[in-house]
C-alpha cells in the first residue's frame, strides 16, 4: 500500500524567499516575513529589468518550493500531478 505524503500548508509558513534577477542580471534572493510582503516586493518590481525565478515557503524548517496560481499553491514534487492533467486536456 502506497505510504500517503504529508499535505503542506502554505498557512503554516514562518518565512518566505524570491529567487530573482535584477538589471544586473545577477541571481538574488531576498527573505520575506509574510507571503503579502513578498507579492508587494513583487509587484513594484515589475517596471525594472526583473525577472522572478522561485518562490519557497519555509514549513517545518523546510524550504518548498511553490508556484503561484490564481488560486491554489501547487508546491514542487506534486506538480506531476497537475503537469499530466493539463497534458491531457490539450
Amino acid at each position: 500500500m502506497p505510504k500517503f505524503k504529508k499535505r503542506i500548508n502554505i498557512e503554516n509558513a514562518t518565512v518566505f524567499k524570491l529567487e530573482y534577477r535584477d538589471g544586473s542580471g545577477e541571481m538574488k534572493e531576498k527573505e520575506f516575513t509574510s507571503y503579502k510582503s513578498m507579492e508587494q516586493f513583487h509587484s513594484r518590481q515589475e517596471a525594472f529589468l526583473y525577472l522572478d525565478f522561485h518562490r519557497y515557503a519555509k514549513v517545518d524548517d523546510k524550504w518548498n518550493r511553490f508556484l503561484k496560481l490564481r488560486s491554489p499553491f501547487v508546491f514542487s514534487g506534486r506538480d506531476k500531478l497537475f503537469k499530466q492533467n493539463f497534458q491531457r486536456s490539450e
